[in-house]
């Protein structure tokens, strides 16, 4: 029984220092300078996360330098003493797999005054050569978005393209493909792996988060970093929401249809030249704390109701003569109804298709009298998301 707890411990162990390994975190780094440019060695820092109240301490060394690692991506409060100096206050912020530079220049005067510092924020990173990008919660949230799909954002981003989703992702609404790649993509939220490798055979998403639980993603084209996963497209790495030491919430409910919706003239369908279109989408968001600055909770529900109408002009040998096409096995040629010997037209309707079958016999029709039947079918509710 002890080896048994023991292994299991030590499998729990292992899972959340990969799970920590792989977590979309940033860096914050900095040095401590006196007025005339000389370091400040052994001078104590704090790093507090304004949202959640989490503190991260932090000492300079010889060379008057302090790091970070491992920061939740988020807006953070750095704080400088040193004895004989006054207080330094900066604020940063930090994205996933970037690194934030936060330096402080001390100035004489005593602790209890306090100088505020313009904040910092991730500019070019020197220390890698990853090729990357962040996409934050103001694009996010801000942007207009088809469908309220994220994903659409991954062309803010150099050498990037978006398609539509095929009716095989159940649950993908966009796919990504970067620097020509195709389906390649790998997916990752919160470091673990929601990569589809089953039904379209990699390079989507097997969750669509929705808008409002996204706090940020990243995006790498090259040379990723380790918070990434292994693909030879590129790599999403998404970032959710967290709760806080406030609590915060908000309900929302949109709704689409095709009187508000602009048709390509170009792309009309004559069978359905303005087809039936219904989108609802409601949901609710709410966090806060579970234990003030020790544990917090983020909840989101958003469900989506899609109706719409389908045409479909099948164009298979065995599928025509439902699209009102009837070839003749002798000429090749498409066949005319008989005046004759034609019977009155049959018509058989479904909720879900109509089809008209005529009699006919084996003289040529000009292709311009075909009048090709479509399908007309609607859908219900076609997913609801619980992140």
């Amino acid at each position: 029984m002890f080896r048994v707890t023991s292994a299991l411990m030590l499998l729990v162990t292992l899972a959340c220092m990969i799970a920590l390994a792989q977590a979309p975190t940033g860096i914050i780094t900095g040095n401590l300078t006196d007025e005339s440019g000389a370091v400040i060695p052994n001078a104590s820092v704090t790093i507090t996360n304004k949202a959640t109240g989490v503190v991260r301490n932090s000492t300079t060394n010889a060379g008057g330098l302090f790091s970070a690692p491992a920061l939740p991506a988020g807006d953070y409060e750095v704080r400088a003493e040193v004895t004989g100096f006054r207080t330094v206050v900066r604020d940063a912020t930090v994205q996933a797999g970037e690194t934030t530079t936060v330096n402080l220049p001390m100035t004489l005067g005593e602790a209890k005054q306090v100088v505020t510092v313009e904040a910092a924020t991730a500019q070019i990173n020197y220390d890698t050569n990853a090729v990357q990008g962040v996409i934050d919660r103001a694009a996010v949230q801000d942007l207009p978005l088809n469908g309220r799909s994220f994903m659409q954002l991954a062309v803010l981003e150099p050498g990037v393209t978006i398609a539509s989703g095929s009716t095989a992702q159940f649950n993908a609404l966009f796919t990504v493909s970067v620097l020509g790649a195709g389906n390649r993509t790998a997916y990752t939220v919160d470091g673990g792996n929601i990569s589809d490798n089953i039904d379209t055979g990699g390079g989507t998403a097997s969750m669509n988060f929705p808008q409002d639980v996204v706090q940020e993603f990243q995006l790498s084209s090259v040379n990723f970093d380790l918070a990434t996963d292994i693909s030879i497209g590129g790599a999403i790495n998404i970032v959710t929401r967290s709760g806080s030491n406030d609590f915060h919430g908000s309900a929302y409910f949109y709704y689409r249809d095709h009187n508000m919706s602009a048709y390509p003239g170009l792309q009309r369908q004559t069978l359905a030249p303005d087809p039936f279109f219904a989108r609802r989408n409601p949901g609710f968001t709410i966090g806060g704390p579970i234990k003030k600055d020790r544990l917090f909770f983020f909840f989101n529900f958003e469900h989506l109701n899609q109706v719409q109408a389908n045409i479909t002009q099948p164009n298979t040998i065995l599928a025509q003569a439902l699209a009102g096409v009837y070839n003749s096995p002798y000429s090749g040629l498409r066949s005319v109804p008989d005046s004759t010997t034609a019977s009155p037209p049959s018509t058989r309707c479904s909720p879900a298709i109509r089809t008209t079958a005529t009699r006919v016999s084996d003289r040529s029709f000009p292709p311009r009298r075909i009048l090709p039947i479509g399908f007309a079918t609607s859908t219900g509710p076609t997913r609801a998301l619980l992140a």
